[in-house]
């Protein structure tokens, strides 16, 4: 949560004047809702390292079935060699 007086106060004492420094601390104020949240961020990493684990599933497959094939292709053109 921002604390929007004690910006407005911190700005005045750095010598903005008093109606600037709180029209800045209520512009903050109202884009708070805009920054992400550590629980936000976590759950958002969660879901990546899901899709991740996903995507490293599919490729494996892939992989394993892509030499098989090879393996039964090498196997073939060797029984064809005289």
């Amino acid at each position: 949560m921002i604390n929007t007086l004690s910006i407005a106060s911190d700005l005045s004492k750095a010598g903005i004047a008093k109606s600037h420094a709180e029209a800045i601390a209520n512009a903050i104020g109202t884009r708070q809702e805009d920054l992400a949240t550590k629980d936000f961020v976590r759950a958002e990493i969660s879901t990546i390292r899901g899709e991740m684990s996903a995507l490293e599933t599919r490729l494996v497959r892939w992989i394993v079935g892509t030499v098989f094939a090879a393996s039964g292709l090498l196997f073939a053109a060797l029984q064809l060699m005289p």
